[in-house]
């Protein structure tokens, strides 16, 4: 199957079409994407001697509905060929890290979020709570920095009286992978870099019949081939870390589509886990303090 060609490959294919100004633009991303994906609008414009609009405009010249999208192509071409450790000296080099204030963090989880709204797919993720409902057993595979988001996926979905299996890489986990069959549903959490566990236990869901639900960034990430629905949320800021509030917006809204779409069962269900909860004395009560 033909790749579409990279965001480098197509700066290069374009170039003879482009305005002196635009090719000021492709000039500095093709000097060094490494340090180009994580510009701003700002920064990529005085890098080029270029106004903003200017970028703007050249990104819609390639194609993209704006400058995020055209970073976020870069971002993915970037992340898909350096480790933490370069990922981490490259944010501290062009983002200059130590200068952003935590409102700046905050503005880049809420760019990520929006960008997932303006992206997400309704109808996969209307497929993917009706599979996740249906379901007979489902299994989660989230590893290494994602595990926080199979744990928390893992806790509601048991206080919807579901049956789940949690993989990690842990190896008493991973026996528990050919326990899957063709009723079930295997969630695949995994953002780059992505972890060879869970592209292999994909893989193996995949081979026993189970449905495939993938969670990613990127059309290009591993996890997607096995997938029967697949649903995106960003997760790159300049840094070494991931952003995880958009993948945690998403499951949160998968998960309150499912207890909504499930309302009686799920009301008799936390009726009978509360009585259980007081009487073993889960929660702090400052009556009995």
């Amino acid at each position: 199957m033909n790749q579409s060609p990279s965001v480098l490959q197509k700066l290069s294919q374009m170039y003879p079409q482009m305005s002196p100004s635009q090719q000021a633009i492709a000039d500095v991303i093709l000097r060094d994407p490494e340090s180009s994906a994580f510009y701003n609008v700002a920064e990529l414009a005085r890098e080029a001697s270029v106004s903003e609009s200017t970028v703007t405009r050249f990104a819609t010249f390639l194609g993209f509905s704006g400058f995020p999208g055209l970073s976020r192509e870069l971002q993915e071409w970037v992340r898909s060929r350096l480790t933490t450790g370069q990922r981490f000296q490259l944010s501290r080099g062009t983002a200059k890290a130590e200068q952003q204030t935590v409102l700046q963090y905050f503005e880049e989880d809420a760019n990520n979020l929006n960008f997932m709204m303006e992206r997400i797919d309704l109808g996969a993720l209307e497929r993917v709570v009706k599979l996740l409902l249906s379901a007979k057993r489902i299994g989660i595979v989230s590893s290494r920095s994602t595990l926080a988001l199979g744990t928390f996926l893992d806790f509601y979905l048991n206080l919807l009286g579901k049956e789940t299996l949690l993989f990690d890489g842990e190896p008493r986990t991973v026996d528990r992978l050919h326990r899957l069959q063709e009723d079930d549903v295997l969630v695949g959490i995994g953002f780059a870099r992505y972890t060879r566990f869970s592209v292999d236990s994909l893989a193996i869901g995949k081979k026993r019949g189970a449905r495939i639900v993938v969670m990613t960034d990127y059309p290009s990430s591993p996890l997607c081939p096995y997938a029967d629905e697949v649903l995106y949320a960003p997760t790159s800021i300049a840094s070494h870390m991931d952003s995880f509030v958009a993948p945690m917006s998403l499951l949160t809204a998968i998960l309150r589509s499912m207890f909504h779409q499930d309302y009686e069962k799920a009301t008799n269900l936390l009726t009978e886990m509360e009585e259980a909860w007081s009487g073993l004395g889960i929660y702090y009560d400052p009556a009995n303090s």
